[in-house]
């Protein structure tokens, strides 16, 4: 049954238009990262190791990630619920046999699978500027393969959260502006120690970075560790057992 409700679900995403939301959220983060890749004095350190151009590339794309991403999440979630608030949706679909926990699963499939491939554009993307600007030396294609694979993860984490919040909630507006809150609390958490990225979810976009500052010199950081994991396990148990109270219709979508 849930892959009849996924079916639905990515028929709804065109007229949504999820997909030019995420190809939007792939041009800008790729500008804003890159942006200054054209002035004469990042220029100057392409052929010099000891700049860290590629390091200073890869740091962009976590700041610009950090202020973007948890905004994108909220409107992704918010959308593709709220047309089941607006057109009786959830009724709808309790008559076909599909309830609430099972549609807001199917939503999490969907929307994290756009989520995912709107990461590896990201990455891709940047590192394939990086190359095209010209700097010289190779790139650290394993902190970028961890850092998108720990971006998916806190994706996937935050979408659960939004996606029962916009089911719990029928006025979108609520969901947007806890993503415009997120967004500030992930970028002061680059600012802080790690450990005050762990207090909110939102956190862990700052937690994830691969780099951390060691003098004057940008050096790989240690591999997010159990508190990550924890956090991960945490989100889809919780997101799993609210689901299952929505088809108990327990304080979920009527």
């Amino acid at each position: 049954m849930i892959h009849t409700a996924v079916g639905l679900e990515l028929r709804k995403t065109r007229r949504l238009r999820l997909w030019a939301l995420c190809l939007v959220m792939v041009v800008a983060v790729v500008v804003l990262t890159t942006m200054n890749l054209g002035s004469e004095s990042t220029r100057a350190g392409f052929t010099d190791p000891g700049a860290q151009p590629w390091e200073q590339l890869l740091l962009n794309q976590v700041l610009i990630t950090a202020m973007t991403s948890p905004i994108l999440v909220a409107v992704l979630a918010g959308r593709q619920v709220e047309i089941e608030h607006q057109g009786q949706g959830w009724l709808l679909a309790r008559v076909s046999g599909f309830g609430p926990g099972l549609l807001c699963l199917a939503k999490a499939v969907v929307v994290g699978a756009a989520l995912t491939v709107t990461v590896a554009a990201q990455c891709v993307l940047v590192v394939a500027a990086g190359a095209v600007a010209g700097i010289g030396s190779a790139p650290p294609l394993d902190l970028w393969a961890r850092y998108g694979l720990c971006l998916v993860s806190v994706h996937l984490a935050v979408l659960c959260l939004h996606l029962w919040l916009a089911a719990r909630v029928d006025n979108q507006l609520v969901g947007l502006g806890v993503g415009l809150l997120g967004a500030f609390y992930a970028v002061t958490s680059l600012l802080m120690p790690v450990q005050a990225a762990y207090f909110l979810p939102w956190g862990y976009y700052a937690a994830i970075s691969p780099l951390a500052m060691e003098g004057n010199h940008l050096v790989a950081a240690a591999p997010a560790g159990w508190p990550f994991a924890l956090f991960l396990c945490a989100s889809a148990a919780l997101f799993w057992a609210a689901c299952r109270r929505f088809d108990r219709g327990e304080g979920g979508p009527a």
